[in-house]
């Protein structure tokens, strides 16, 4: 054994004496021999076949790779092939790594994320990817792309960043809203034709889209009538529009007057179809718009109006469920007293409002919902129908709700983003606890703001529900880095850990009085047996046991024995005979 050790040092220090003659000779500037500068290398390893070298080759390349040289051929190759696998595999983490690394310095910066249906490309995953999503997924074409605005409708969204580039897919690549090559509709593509618009927002309708540059210019594309198709954006020189929101067929657009502009079809200001825009006459300016498929909700300061089809209560009207040609105003939102209106929200069968809550520190406030929400839309518990609006109990501090076909998203003041409804295609980017059915009406927090499969995910900036589907873009994450959450998480479970350890001491200190306590009290029984009168239980004339001399288990009164005397005098008495 010991002769093998002496071995392996010697190749070891032949190993050190090459490698020193090497940096000698780079010193000198003279050619060193190939063989010597390739010991142990990886490069001169894979290039050869190691199974061929020499056993003094093999230990030569194990010795300058730190690796023993003790054992046969076929050790010496097996344990030098396991060296090369090691570090190849080593090579390779350390490039993925690298790789994570460059990905998630990007998309921290502010990235777009998606959950739910995909079976028409409308989660921007690429082509051949159209599996759902039932954890919200980043979109790889958009990742750092910081995403200012978001908007969808059907299967189809668009993304605005704040460098007013526009991006469209879904649509099954044949929606013209998407603009581009129809084999290209399943991610995210830009739209040229809106280069240099300084685009700021947008919102999607079932065949047709608006945008809204910086300085209030509208551009509308897209199907909105049997005779109105328009392939490009084209511009609407007409108002200064401020928002814009878009219906299956109709569009409604407020201006910088608080002046309510809307054409198109069902939804709009009539039955019939309107070509051009045409003013609606509003008792006040108008500060927030929301259209859902057949309807719309505008909002003043203080007061919230519905018109368009009534089905299934959706304009808020108690039970009056008939079509309003005209904005008629919801008089159970009227008679909270003038409350100032945060956002409004419109879904295929269901609308939402945020009213302020006066004693709110910030621009935050209660949400009512209304119409039918046979998926939990609503978030009232079992209740599915809501005539009229009815405030959710299970949230508070709401800034902003957004309504879809079957399920809502909202976010509250510090920013957390909720989520409930149907979650048949996992729209909701999370699990729920029902188990017999696919929907949940219980709000639930979705996971931003905080890191996700080690990548920051910043808190939501601008949040979508198209018809079972959700878009998220996302602020620029500034949380803790990675190393920092471990720490944090570590110093959490030793926290928790120390908290566990207390409580079992408190409870051992319990139970330790407990039977400290026990035991005095079964010693002061014992002691009251003892010194108190035992009455026999034979002989009720008999005073107590008196022991005889000569037979001291007989009791001298009564001539029982003392196994019969087993009645305390003072417990009979009610009384703990002054034993203390």
């Amino acid at each position: 054994m010991k002769l093998k050790e002496e071995a392996e040092k010697q190749y070891r220090d032949n190993a050190s004496r090459e490698l020193a003659k090497k940096a000698s000779n780079a010193e000198g500037g003279r050619k060193e021999n190939d063989a010597d500068s390739t010991w142990g290398k990886i490069a001169y390893l894979n290039a050869n076949d190691i199974a061929k070298l020499s056993n003094d080759h093999l230990k030569r390349h194990l010795a300058a790779r730190n690796e023993s040289i003790e054992g046969s051929k076929k050790k010496l190759i097996e344990r030098l092939s396991n060296s090369i696998e090691d570090e190849k595999q080593r090579e390779v983490r350390i490039a993925l790594e690298k790789e994570h690394c460059r990905i998630r310095d990007i998309e921290q910066t502010g990235s777009v994320y998606i959950a739910g249906k995909n079976d028409q490309g409308q989660l921007g995953l690429g082509l051949g990817d159209y599996d759902d999503r039932h954890e919200f997924t980043v979109i790889p074409a958009l990742r750092g792309k910081q995403v200012g605005h978001v908007s969808a409708y059907g299967s189809v969204s668009i993304a605005t960043t704040l460098t007013s580039e526009v991006y469209s897919w879904g649509g099954n690549g044949v929606n013209p809203i998407v603009i581009g090559n129809a084999d290209s509709f399943a991610s995210p593509q830009q739209m040229k034709e809106l280069d240099g618009e300084e685009t700021e927002m947008t919102s999607v309708g079932s065949t047709h889209a608006c945008s809204i540059s910086q300085a209030g210019d509208l551009f509308v594309w897209g199907k909105l009538g049997s005779d109105d198709t328009r392939l490009v954006p084209q511009y609407v020189d007409k108002f200064t529009a401020t928002s814009v929101a878009c219906g299956a067929k109709h569009i409604a657009v407020i201006t910088d007057k608080g002046e309510l502009y809307m054409w198109g079809g069902v939804g709009s200001i009539e039955q019939s179809y309107q070509a051009k825009p045409m003013l609606v006459k509003m008792p006040e300016p108008i500060k927030l718009i929301a259209c859902g498929s057949q309807h719309t909700i505008a909002a003043t300061e203080s007061r919230v109006f519905s018109w368009g089809c009534g089905d299934g209560y959706r304009l808020g009207h108690g039970n009056d469920c008939s079509e309003k040609s005209s904005p008629c105003e919801i008089a159970t939102i009227t008679e909270l007293g003038g409350s100032q209106i945060l956002d409004v929200g419109a879904g295929t069968w269901h609308s939402a409002c945020v009213i302020s809550n006066e004693s709110s520190a910030n621009e935050s406030g209660f949400l009512y919902t209304w119409g039918s929400g046979y998926c939990g839309q609503l978030s009232l518990g079992k209740q599915s129908i809501a005539t009229t609006p009815t405030k959710v109990k299970e949230l508070s501090e709401v800034k902003e709700i957004i309504c879809g076909r079957t399920h809502n998203a909202a976010i509250v003041h510090d920013d957390v983003l909720y989520t409930w409804g149907s979650n048949e295609h996992g729209q909701l980017g999370r699990s729920i606890e029902e188990t017999d059915v696919t929907f949940t009406p219980h709000p639930g927090i979705v996971e931003f703001g905080t890191i996700v499969n080690r990548i920051g995910r910043g808190t939501p900036k601008s949040v979508v529900c198209g018809h079972d589907f959700t878009v998220v873009a996302t602020q620029p994450y500034e949380g803790p880095s990675e190393q920092e959450m471990i720490k944090l998480l570590e110093s959490k479970r030793r926290k928790e850990q120390e908290e566990k350890e207390e409580v079992a001491r408190l409870l051992r200190v319990q139970e330790e009085e407990q039977t400290r306590q026990r035991a005095a009290d079964a010693e002061k029984k014992k002691i009251r047996y003892l010194t108190s009168k035992r009455l026999c239980t034979m002989d009720s004339s008999c005073p107590g046991f008196t022991y005889e001399s000569s037979t001291p288990s007989v009791c001298r009164e009564c001539g029982f024995s003392v196994a019969f005397h087993t009645i305390v005098a003072d417990e009979q008495n009610g009384t703990d005979g002054g034993i203390k």
